[in-house]
């Protein structure tokens, strides 16, 4: 199939797709069960830098997700990880990496979320993912790589009209009502959440820097997420449930909803007083919710592995450290620190903490431990510092 000759899937995809990818984590969870997680030695720089080191696949040149549980691409993963590499001097390696995603989006003619170890294309757990597109244009953006841009323009391009096609209304520019999209949150059911509408903020933006078409010029993001502003917090999606909401609440201010300025600080103090009464950044930002509430509506393979209620993710801390750090929050450094605290006491990056902030262990899954995502902390505790490029491929 070309793009030219065959309309794209909506989503990539098939019950034994996701059955078959959902065996593998959990056969690596067993086993990691057993052995239990990677540790590694020095300072959280040292750690962390070891970590992005080992993620970089050397045969086929890409960013894998982490060294166990994900050794995919996952684009929503790698693009909230490209600004950082490019920090710490990653150019070559994100172009690589970019390279050989669109080699394989252009081979299949669409985008998809995961591409496969073999070079397939996956969505997980089923249906599109706003959010994968909008942080693979964020991350490209970051890159500032015109010719690679150019060569792919009409794909991305094709892309870009795609996205709003499936994902947006056309009249109101929201995301669609009553279809199940895939989101960080993977097993939760919402209704055009806050999260995915800030995901449509974030692409908007992204394909102007990039200089492509643009089919969400036309709609004003930022007026559309005050409709999910509660005075104090936002709302979890447009059904306005009763229960807190963690990537609710950082999402729209982390993609620029209000600027940078006194209205954005302004607003970071309401929900950093909202997250913290309700408990989402205990014992470590950030959690995703704090149990079960009436309303809240996860896929059944929660109950298999029930992490994505009450556990600390640390992608979220990551969105809520940058944010601090954007708007020179006093609250940074704190926070940076209980990070730094944790990657050296767990001598690892874990993907998910448990409630009392240790490896989260569940029925038949071990947190992750080497995840691409300490690019972002290691940016962090370097910035401000000169340092000679790293080599990701150096033992």
């Amino acid at each position: 199939m070309t793009a030219e000759t065959a309309s794209p899937p909506s989503h990539f995809g098939t019950p034994l797709r996701t059955a078959a990818a959902g065996w593998r984590i959990v056969r690596v969870g067993l086993r990691r069960k057993r052995t239990g997680p990677e540790r590694y030695q020095g300072s959280a720089e040292d750690i962390c830098e070891q970590i992005v080191r080992r993620c970089f696949e050397p045969r086929r040149r890409f960013f894998r997700t982490s060294l166990w549980s994900y050794p995919e691409l996952w684009a929503r993963d790698f693009g909230r990880c490209v600004p950082a590499l490019v920090g710490l001097g990653f150019e070559r390696e994100v172009a690589e990496t970019y390279r050989y995603a669109l080699a394989c989006y252009e081979r299949e003619g669409a985008f998809a979320l995961v591409i496969t170890p073999d070079g397939r294309l996956f969505d997980f757990p089923a249906g599109y993912a706003p959010d994968g597109f909008a942080f693979f244009l964020h991350g490209l953006a970051s890159l500032r790589d015109g010719a690679l841009v150019d060569r792919h323009r009409a794909f991305l391009e094709r892309e870009a009209a795609r996205f709003a096609t499936i994902v947006t209304d056309p009249e109101t520019g929201l995301v669609r009502r009553g279809v199940l999209f895939s989101e960080a949150q993977d097993n939760a059911i919402r209704d055009s959440s806050c999260y995915s509408n800030a995901a449509c903020l974030l692409a908007r933006d992204a394909l102007a820097a990039l200089g492509l078409q643009n089919p969400l010029a036309r709609f004003d993001y930022a007026a559309l997420l005050e409709r999910f502003w509660e005075g104090d917090h936002y709302v979890d999606d447009l059904r306005r449930p009763p229960f807190a909401s963690g990537d609710a609440q950082l999402l729209p201010l982390w993609c620029g909803a209000l600027g940078k300025g006194p209205a954005a600080r302004a607003r970071l103090d309401a929900v950093l007083a909202y997250m913290d009464a309700q408990g989402l950044n205990s014992p470590l930002p950030s959690r995703y919710g704090t149990g079960p509430a009436p309303g809240r509506r996860m896929h059944l393979v929660h109950r298999i592995n029930p992490w994505q209620v009450s556990a600390v993710w640390t992608c979220l801390g990551i969105h809520l450290l940058e944010l601090l750090r954007d708007l020179r929050h006093p609250r940074f450094t704190v926070e940076l620190a209980r990070y730094r605290a944790l990657v050296e006491r767990e001598r690892c990056f874990p993907e998910v903490l448990d409630e009392t902030g240790a490896l989260f262990r569940g029925p038949v899954l071990l947190s992750e431990d080497s995840m691409l995502w300490a690019a972002n902390v290691w940016h962090l505790l370097r910035a401000g510092r000169g340092a000679a490029r790293p080599d990701a491929t150096a033992s």
